[in-house]
Protein backbone atom coordinates (compact mmCIF):
# COMPACT_ATOMS: atom_id res chain seq x y z
CA UNK A 1 0.00 0.00 0.00
CA UNK A 2 2.83 2.60 0.73
CA UNK A 3 4.16 1.57 -2.32
CA UNK A 4 1.09 2.59 -4.34
CA UNK A 5 0.78 5.47 -2.63
CA UNK A 6 3.90 6.91 -3.12
CA UNK A 7 3.56 6.37 -6.94
CA UNK A 8 0.82 8.47 -6.73
CA UNK A 9 2.67 11.17 -5.52
CA UNK A 10 5.35 10.68 -7.92
CA UNK A 11 3.06 10.88 -10.85
CA UNK A 12 0.80 13.65 -9.81
CA UNK A 13 3.07 16.31 -9.91
CA UNK A 14 3.93 15.07 -13.50
CA UNK A 15 0.11 14.43 -14.86
CA UNK A 16 -0.36 17.85 -13.60
CA UNK A 17 2.35 19.58 -15.18
CA UNK A 18 1.97 17.96 -18.77
CA UNK A 19 -1.60 19.07 -18.39
CA UNK A 20 -0.27 22.08 -17.96
CA UNK A 21 1.94 22.26 -20.44
CA UNK A 22 -0.51 20.82 -22.51
CA UNK A 23 -3.48 23.81 -21.49
CA UNK A 24 -0.58 26.73 -22.36
CA UNK A 25 0.05 24.98 -25.52
CA UNK A 26 -3.91 24.86 -26.45
CA UNK A 27 -4.28 28.50 -25.71
CA UNK A 28 -0.96 29.99 -27.59
CA UNK A 29 -2.33 28.42 -30.60
CA UNK A 30 -5.83 30.05 -30.06
CA UNK A 31 -3.81 33.16 -29.71
CA UNK A 32 -1.68 32.64 -32.83
CA UNK A 33 -4.54 31.82 -34.97
CA UNK A 34 -5.56 35.33 -33.77
CA UNK A 35 -3.16 37.04 -34.36
CA UNK A 36 -2.41 35.83 -38.30
CA UNK A 37 -6.07 36.36 -38.62
CA UNK A 38 -5.05 40.65 -37.27
CA UNK A 39 -7.24 39.69 -34.90
CA UNK A 40 -4.83 41.03 -31.77
CA UNK A 41 -7.44 42.21 -29.20
CA UNK A 42 -8.78 38.47 -29.21
CA UNK A 43 -5.34 37.03 -29.60
CA UNK A 44 -4.10 38.78 -26.72
CA UNK A 45 -7.33 37.23 -24.43
CA UNK A 46 -5.83 33.80 -25.49
CA UNK A 47 -2.40 35.08 -24.44
CA UNK A 48 -3.44 35.88 -20.92
CA UNK A 49 -5.73 32.49 -20.40
CA UNK A 50 -2.19 30.49 -21.08
CA UNK A 51 -0.33 32.57 -18.77
CA UNK A 52 -2.82 32.41 -15.98
CA UNK A 53 -2.51 28.75 -16.53
CA UNK A 54 1.23 29.60 -16.35
CA UNK A 55 3.37 31.84 -16.53
CA UNK A 56 6.72 29.97 -17.38
CA UNK A 57 6.70 30.39 -21.32
CA UNK A 58 8.17 33.23 -22.80
CA UNK A 59 7.42 32.78 -25.75
CA UNK A 60 3.73 33.54 -25.02
CA UNK A 61 4.75 37.25 -23.50
CA UNK A 62 6.62 37.75 -26.10
CA UNK A 63 4.06 37.48 -28.95
CA UNK A 64 1.49 39.23 -26.69
CA UNK A 65 4.13 42.01 -26.53
CA UNK A 66 4.13 42.16 -30.10
CA UNK A 67 0.18 42.11 -30.28
CA UNK A 68 0.17 45.12 -27.12
CA UNK A 69 2.33 46.57 -30.01
CA UNK A 70 -0.03 46.02 -33.04
CA UNK A 71 -2.98 48.06 -31.09
CA UNK A 72 -0.84 50.67 -30.29
CA UNK A 73 -0.03 49.80 -26.21
CA UNK A 74 3.35 50.19 -26.40
CA UNK A 75 3.97 50.37 -22.40
CA UNK A 76 2.34 46.96 -22.16
CA UNK A 77 4.67 45.52 -24.83
CA UNK A 78 7.64 46.84 -23.41
CA UNK A 79 6.33 44.46 -19.78
CA UNK A 80 5.93 41.68 -21.62
CA UNK A 81 9.30 41.66 -23.11
CA UNK A 82 10.61 42.18 -19.98
CA UNK A 83 8.71 39.55 -18.41
CA UNK A 84 9.96 37.68 -21.56
CA UNK A 85 13.52 38.03 -20.61
CA UNK A 86 13.18 37.33 -17.23
CA UNK A 87 12.10 34.07 -18.11
CA UNK A 88 14.54 33.07 -20.47
CA UNK A 89 17.36 35.59 -20.83
CA UNK A 90 18.48 34.32 -24.25
CA UNK A 91 15.02 35.13 -25.76
CA UNK A 92 16.57 37.04 -28.12
CA UNK A 93 13.79 38.72 -30.84
CA UNK A 94 12.68 40.35 -27.12
CA UNK A 95 15.90 42.57 -27.20
CA UNK A 96 14.93 43.08 -30.95
CA UNK A 97 11.41 44.49 -29.88
CA UNK A 98 12.31 46.16 -27.33
CA UNK A 99 15.22 48.05 -29.01
CA UNK A 100 12.74 49.31 -31.92
CA UNK A 101 10.31 50.57 -29.21
CA UNK A 102 12.99 52.90 -27.67
CA UNK A 103 14.85 53.94 -30.81
CA UNK A 104 11.09 54.94 -31.94
CA UNK A 105 10.88 57.08 -29.10
CA UNK A 106 14.22 58.47 -29.12
CA UNK A 107 14.36 56.88 -25.75
CA UNK A 108 18.31 57.12 -25.59
CA UNK A 109 19.00 55.74 -22.06
CA UNK A 110 16.72 52.74 -22.06
CA UNK A 111 17.78 51.79 -25.98
CA UNK A 112 21.48 51.59 -24.56
CA UNK A 113 20.92 49.77 -21.43
CA UNK A 114 18.70 47.26 -23.65
CA UNK A 115 21.78 46.89 -25.82
CA UNK A 116 24.12 46.59 -22.74
CA UNK A 117 22.42 43.49 -21.81
CA UNK A 118 21.66 42.16 -25.29
CA UNK A 119 25.73 42.30 -25.84
CA UNK A 120 26.18 40.59 -22.18
CA UNK A 121 23.68 37.46 -23.05
CA UNK A 122 24.97 37.15 -26.41
CA UNK A 123 27.40 34.32 -27.47
CA UNK A 124 28.24 34.33 -31.13
CA UNK A 125 30.69 36.66 -32.21
CA UNK A 126 29.54 37.65 -35.33
CA UNK A 127 26.47 38.32 -33.87
CA UNK A 128 27.99 40.51 -31.61
CA UNK A 129 29.93 42.91 -33.82
CA UNK A 130 26.97 43.36 -36.23
CA UNK A 131 24.99 44.32 -32.74
CA UNK A 132 28.04 47.21 -32.07
CA UNK A 133 28.02 48.23 -35.31
CA UNK A 134 24.25 48.77 -35.75
CA UNK A 135 24.15 50.48 -32.87
CA UNK A 136 26.91 52.96 -33.36
CA UNK A 137 25.13 53.20 -36.71
CA UNK A 138 21.90 54.39 -34.92
CA UNK A 139 23.63 56.49 -32.37
CA UNK A 140 25.88 58.48 -35.62
CA UNK A 141 23.03 59.49 -37.19
CA UNK A 142 21.68 60.45 -34.12
CA UNK A 143 24.85 62.71 -34.02
CA UNK A 144 24.73 61.29 -30.71
CA UNK A 145 28.84 60.86 -31.43
CA UNK A 146 29.94 59.83 -27.64
CA UNK A 147 27.27 57.04 -27.61
CA UNK A 148 28.35 55.56 -31.03
CA UNK A 149 32.10 55.55 -29.76
CA UNK A 150 31.16 53.54 -26.99
CA UNK A 151 30.35 51.01 -29.59
CA UNK A 152 32.63 50.83 -32.19
CA UNK A 153 35.23 50.41 -30.08
CA UNK A 154 33.28 47.66 -28.50
CA UNK A 155 33.31 45.92 -32.04
CA UNK A 156 37.00 47.15 -32.65
CA UNK A 157 37.93 45.26 -29.30
CA UNK A 158 36.13 42.24 -30.95
CA UNK A 159 37.67 42.44 -34.70
CA UNK A 160 40.37 44.69 -34.64
CA UNK A 161 40.29 44.18 -38.65
CA UNK A 162 36.55 45.08 -39.06
CA UNK A 163 36.73 47.53 -41.99
CA UNK A 164 33.16 48.79 -41.65
CA UNK A 165 33.59 49.29 -37.92
CA UNK A 166 37.13 50.69 -38.42
CA UNK A 167 35.87 53.62 -40.85
CA UNK A 168 32.75 53.91 -38.80
CA UNK A 169 34.91 54.79 -35.92
CA UNK A 170 36.96 57.35 -37.68
CA UNK A 171 34.23 58.98 -39.31
CA UNK A 172 32.93 59.75 -35.19
CA UNK A 173 36.77 60.56 -34.52
CA UNK A 174 36.06 63.26 -36.79
CA UNK A 175 32.99 64.35 -35.33
CA UNK A 176 34.51 64.83 -31.95
CA UNK A 177 37.34 66.22 -32.71
CA UNK A 178 40.01 63.49 -32.14
CA UNK A 179 41.11 63.85 -35.75
CA UNK A 180 44.77 62.21 -34.22
CA UNK A 181 42.82 58.70 -34.01
CA UNK A 182 41.01 58.88 -37.00
CA UNK A 183 43.99 59.18 -38.98
CA UNK A 184 45.48 56.20 -37.00
CA UNK A 185 42.06 54.36 -37.78
CA UNK A 186 41.96 55.18 -41.08
CA UNK A 187 45.69 53.80 -41.14
CA UNK A 188 44.53 50.68 -40.08
CA UNK A 189 42.02 50.29 -43.15
CA UNK A 190 44.61 51.55 -45.54
CA UNK A 191 47.36 48.51 -44.90
CA UNK A 192 44.69 45.92 -45.38
CA UNK A 193 43.19 46.97 -48.89
CA UNK A 194 45.78 46.22 -51.98
CA UNK A 195 48.71 49.34 -53.21
CA UNK A 196 46.93 49.34 -56.31
CA UNK A 197 43.50 50.07 -55.17
CA UNK A 198 41.49 52.48 -57.58
CA UNK A 199 41.25 55.68 -56.09
CA UNK A 200 36.92 55.48 -56.56
CA UNK A 201 37.35 52.76 -53.99
CA UNK A 202 39.84 54.80 -51.69
CA UNK A 203 37.83 57.78 -52.14
CA UNK A 204 36.16 57.85 -48.71
CA UNK A 205 38.78 56.99 -46.66
CA UNK A 206 41.41 59.56 -47.97
CA UNK A 207 38.37 62.11 -47.53
CA UNK A 208 38.30 60.82 -44.10
CA UNK A 209 41.74 61.31 -43.26
CA UNK A 210 42.08 64.60 -45.19
CA UNK A 211 39.30 65.75 -43.18
CA UNK A 212 41.22 64.93 -40.20
CA UNK A 213 44.12 66.73 -41.06
CA UNK A 214 41.82 69.82 -42.30
CA UNK A 215 40.73 69.91 -38.60
CA UNK A 216 43.81 69.79 -37.65
CA UNK A 217 44.46 73.23 -39.22
CA UNK A 218 47.53 70.81 -41.31
CA UNK A 219 46.49 72.61 -44.97
CA UNK A 220 49.66 71.07 -46.34
CA UNK A 221 49.13 67.42 -45.47
CA UNK A 222 45.27 67.56 -45.94
CA UNK A 223 44.76 69.11 -49.09
CA UNK A 224 47.09 66.17 -51.17
CA UNK A 225 44.94 63.54 -49.79
CA UNK A 226 41.73 65.63 -50.11
CA UNK A 227 43.10 65.54 -53.96
CA UNK A 228 42.75 61.92 -54.18
CA UNK A 229 39.02 61.71 -52.97
CA UNK A 230 38.11 64.36 -55.07
CA UNK A 231 35.81 62.21 -57.57
CA UNK A 232 32.49 60.66 -57.53
CA UNK A 233 30.10 61.72 -54.10
CA UNK A 234 32.88 63.24 -52.71
CA UNK A 235 33.85 65.85 -55.23
CA UNK A 236 31.36 68.09 -54.14
CA UNK A 237 32.46 68.08 -50.58
CA UNK A 238 36.03 68.68 -51.63
CA UNK A 239 35.40 71.45 -53.48
CA UNK A 240 33.73 73.24 -50.50
CA UNK A 241 36.92 72.87 -48.56
CA UNK A 242 39.10 75.20 -50.81
CA UNK A 243 39.78 78.54 -51.40
CA UNK A 244 38.47 79.07 -54.26
CA UNK A 245 35.17 78.46 -52.97
CA UNK A 246 35.71 80.35 -50.08
CA UNK A 247 36.81 82.91 -52.43
CA UNK A 248 33.76 82.51 -54.35
CA UNK A 249 31.62 82.72 -51.20
CA UNK A 250 33.61 85.97 -49.99
CA UNK A 251 32.96 87.57 -53.16
CA UNK A 252 29.32 87.65 -53.44
CA UNK A 253 28.67 88.86 -49.66
CA UNK A 254 31.34 91.68 -50.90
CA UNK A 255 28.54 92.49 -53.35
CA UNK A 256 25.42 92.92 -50.68
CA UNK A 257 28.08 94.45 -47.77
CA UNK A 258 28.37 91.48 -45.69
CA UNK A 259 32.00 92.26 -45.04
CA UNK A 260 32.34 90.62 -41.93
CA UNK A 261 31.27 87.18 -43.60
CA UNK A 262 33.40 88.24 -46.34
CA UNK A 263 36.59 88.82 -44.22
CA UNK A 264 35.77 85.97 -42.68
CA UNK A 265 36.02 83.10 -45.74
CA UNK A 266 39.00 85.10 -47.29
CA UNK A 267 40.55 84.39 -43.77
CA UNK A 268 39.75 81.05 -44.03
CA UNK A 269 41.07 80.89 -47.51
CA UNK A 270 44.76 82.44 -46.78
CA UNK A 271 44.89 80.04 -43.46
CA UNK A 272 44.64 77.16 -46.09
CA UNK A 273 46.81 78.24 -48.97
CA UNK A 274 48.98 81.50 -48.06
CA UNK A 275 49.75 82.38 -51.61
CA UNK A 276 46.02 82.11 -52.74
CA UNK A 277 46.61 85.90 -53.85
CA UNK A 278 43.10 86.90 -54.90
CA UNK A 279 42.03 86.31 -51.23
CA UNK A 280 44.93 88.75 -49.97
CA UNK A 281 43.52 91.48 -52.93
CA UNK A 282 40.07 91.47 -51.87
CA UNK A 283 40.53 91.39 -48.00
CA UNK A 284 42.33 94.49 -48.90
CA UNK A 285 39.68 95.85 -50.99
CA UNK A 286 37.48 95.46 -48.31
CA UNK A 287 39.51 96.48 -46.01
CA UNK A 288 40.07 100.03 -48.64
CA UNK A 289 36.29 100.69 -49.10
CA UNK A 290 35.81 100.04 -45.11
CA UNK A 291 37.91 103.37 -44.24
CA UNK A 292 35.54 106.40 -44.15
CA UNK A 293 36.96 108.58 -47.10
CA UNK A 294 36.29 112.01 -45.00
CA UNK A 295 37.17 113.60 -48.61
CA UNK A 296 35.71 112.06 -50.60
CA UNK A 297 32.24 112.09 -49.10
CA UNK A 298 32.67 115.78 -48.44
CA UNK A 299 33.33 116.32 -52.60
CA UNK A 300 30.50 114.37 -53.69
CA UNK A 301 28.50 116.14 -51.40
CA UNK A 302 29.59 119.48 -52.77
CA UNK A 303 28.98 118.30 -56.54
CA UNK A 304 25.65 116.51 -55.70
CA UNK A 305 23.71 119.14 -53.32
CA UNK A 306 20.62 120.61 -54.85
CA UNK A 307 20.98 118.24 -58.44
CA UNK A 308 18.24 117.88 -60.59
CA UNK A 309 18.41 116.44 -64.26
CA UNK A 310 19.41 113.42 -66.08
CA UNK A 311 22.82 113.63 -66.98
CA UNK A 312 24.27 110.07 -66.24
CA UNK A 313 27.12 111.69 -65.09
CA UNK A 314 25.56 112.69 -61.97
CA UNK A 315 24.47 109.27 -62.23
CA UNK A 316 27.94 107.26 -62.45
CA UNK A 317 28.81 109.88 -59.34
CA UNK A 318 25.68 109.35 -57.07
CA UNK A 319 26.50 105.15 -57.77
CA UNK A 320 30.07 105.74 -56.42
CA UNK A 321 28.92 107.79 -53.58
CA UNK A 322 26.37 105.72 -52.62
CA UNK A 323 28.74 103.00 -52.58
CA UNK A 324 31.69 104.80 -50.26
CA UNK A 325 28.88 105.59 -48.00
CA UNK A 326 27.32 101.94 -47.61
CA UNK A 327 31.13 100.36 -47.32
CA UNK A 328 31.46 103.06 -44.81
CA UNK A 329 28.25 101.72 -42.80
CA UNK A 330 26.64 105.14 -43.32
CA UNK A 331 23.30 104.22 -43.88
CA UNK A 332 21.00 106.55 -43.14
CA UNK A 333 23.02 109.07 -45.71
CA UNK A 334 23.05 106.05 -48.22
CA UNK A 335 19.31 105.96 -48.08
CA UNK A 336 18.94 109.55 -48.32
CA UNK A 337 20.93 110.06 -51.19
CA UNK A 338 19.37 106.97 -52.72
CA UNK A 339 15.97 108.68 -52.55
CA UNK A 340 17.58 112.06 -54.48
CA UNK A 341 19.01 110.28 -57.41
CA UNK A 342 15.95 108.18 -57.86
CA UNK A 343 14.25 111.61 -57.80
CA UNK A 344 15.97 112.39 -61.14
CA UNK A 345 16.66 108.99 -62.54
CA UNK A 346 13.68 106.90 -61.63
CA UNK A 347 14.24 102.86 -61.95
CA UNK A 348 17.73 103.03 -62.13
CA UNK A 349 18.56 99.64 -60.98
CA UNK A 350 21.75 99.86 -59.35
CA UNK A 351 20.49 103.02 -57.30
CA UNK A 352 17.51 100.56 -56.15
CA UNK A 353 20.04 98.08 -55.15
CA UNK A 354 21.82 100.35 -52.91
CA UNK A 355 18.16 101.55 -51.35
CA UNK A 356 17.38 97.86 -50.54
CA UNK A 357 20.89 97.37 -48.44
CA UNK A 358 20.33 100.61 -47.03
CA UNK A 359 16.93 99.74 -45.52
CA UNK A 360 18.31 96.27 -44.89
CA UNK A 361 20.81 97.39 -42.30
CA UNK A 362 18.92 99.79 -40.91
CA UNK A 363 16.17 97.06 -40.34
CA UNK A 364 13.47 98.61 -41.90
CA UNK A 365 12.17 95.07 -43.66
CA UNK A 366 9.02 95.87 -45.46
CA UNK A 367 10.27 98.73 -46.98
CA UNK A 368 13.13 96.47 -47.69
CA UNK A 369 11.46 94.11 -49.15
CA UNK A 370 9.09 96.16 -51.28
CA UNK A 371 11.87 98.02 -52.86
CA UNK A 372 13.59 94.59 -53.69
CA UNK A 373 10.49 92.90 -55.55
CA UNK A 374 10.01 96.17 -57.70
CA UNK A 375 13.45 95.58 -58.44
CA UNK A 376 13.16 91.61 -59.48
CA UNK A 377 10.14 92.30 -61.46
CA UNK A 378 11.88 95.08 -63.99
CA UNK A 379 11.56 93.67 -67.10
CA UNK A 380 14.97 94.95 -67.96
CA UNK A 381 16.87 93.37 -65.33
CA UNK A 382 20.05 91.02 -66.22
CA UNK A 383 20.78 87.78 -64.93
CA UNK A 384 23.24 89.14 -63.12
CA UNK A 385 21.07 91.80 -61.41
CA UNK A 386 19.16 89.11 -60.79
CA UNK A 387 21.10 86.64 -59.04
CA UNK A 388 22.93 89.35 -56.59
CA UNK A 389 19.15 91.06 -55.65
CA UNK A 390 17.71 87.37 -55.17
CA UNK A 391 20.79 86.82 -52.96
CA UNK A 392 20.30 90.41 -50.71
CA UNK A 393 16.85 89.22 -51.21
CA UNK A 394 17.38 85.95 -48.45
CA UNK A 395 19.00 88.17 -45.41
CA UNK A 396 16.12 90.25 -46.22
CA UNK A 397 13.75 87.91 -45.65
CA UNK A 398 15.40 86.26 -43.30
CA UNK A 399 14.25 83.58 -40.54
CA UNK A 400 10.80 85.52 -40.56
CA UNK A 401 10.08 84.07 -43.67
CA UNK A 402 12.30 81.07 -44.37
CA UNK A 403 10.05 79.52 -47.48
CA UNK A 404 11.03 83.30 -49.10
CA UNK A 405 14.07 83.48 -48.39
CA UNK A 406 15.08 79.81 -48.78
CA UNK A 407 13.23 80.74 -52.44
CA UNK A 408 15.62 83.42 -52.68
CA UNK A 409 18.77 81.55 -52.52
CA UNK A 410 17.48 79.09 -55.11
CA UNK A 411 16.93 81.56 -57.64
CA UNK A 412 20.80 83.20 -57.04
CA UNK A 413 22.63 79.76 -57.53
CA UNK A 414 23.41 80.80 -61.12
CA UNK A 415 26.58 81.32 -62.34
CA UNK A 416 29.17 82.80 -60.30
CA UNK A 417 26.99 82.82 -57.43
CA UNK A 418 26.09 79.42 -57.20
CA UNK A 419 28.79 78.49 -54.29
CA UNK A 420 27.01 81.37 -52.19
CA UNK A 421 23.50 80.50 -52.95
CA UNK A 422 24.72 76.60 -51.77
CA UNK A 423 26.58 78.43 -48.81
CA UNK A 424 23.83 80.26 -47.42
CA UNK A 425 20.98 78.11 -47.79
CA UNK A 426 23.06 75.28 -46.04
CA UNK A 427 23.46 77.99 -43.39
CA UNK A 428 20.05 79.01 -43.26
CA UNK A 429 19.06 75.24 -42.95
CA UNK A 430 21.02 74.63 -40.08
CA UNK A 431 19.22 77.11 -38.78
CA UNK A 432 16.09 76.07 -39.52
CA UNK A 433 17.20 72.85 -37.88
CA UNK A 434 18.19 74.32 -34.27
CA UNK A 435 14.73 76.50 -34.18
CA UNK A 436 12.87 73.18 -34.86
CA UNK A 437 15.16 71.64 -31.90
CA UNK A 438 14.48 74.49 -29.79
CA UNK A 439 10.56 74.19 -30.00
Amino acid sequence: MQKILLFIFMVLPLFSYSQEKNAVELFFKNAEKFRQAKEYYRAIVEYEQAIAIADTTAKVHYWKGVCNLLVKDTAKAINDWDRTLVIDKKYMPAYSAISKVYETRNDYTNYKRNIDFWLSVEQDPVKQINLCFETATYFFKEKRYNDAHVYTKAGMGLSSSNVEMLFLDAQISNNIKKHREAIATIDLILVQLPQNSPLNQLAKYNYEKGIAYYGLEEYEKAMPILEKANLGPYKSRVTKLKPDYFFAVASAFEDIYAFDQAKSLLNRAMKIDKTYIKANILMADIIVKEEHHHKGIHLFELGLEGYKGRDKTFLKAYNEFIDILLSSKKYETALAYSDYCLANFKGARDIMFYKVVALHKLGRREEAIAIGLDLLSDSNITPKEYVKCSLLMSYVYGVEDMQKCKQSLLDCRKGPYYPVGTYVLEYFDRISSDLRNDM
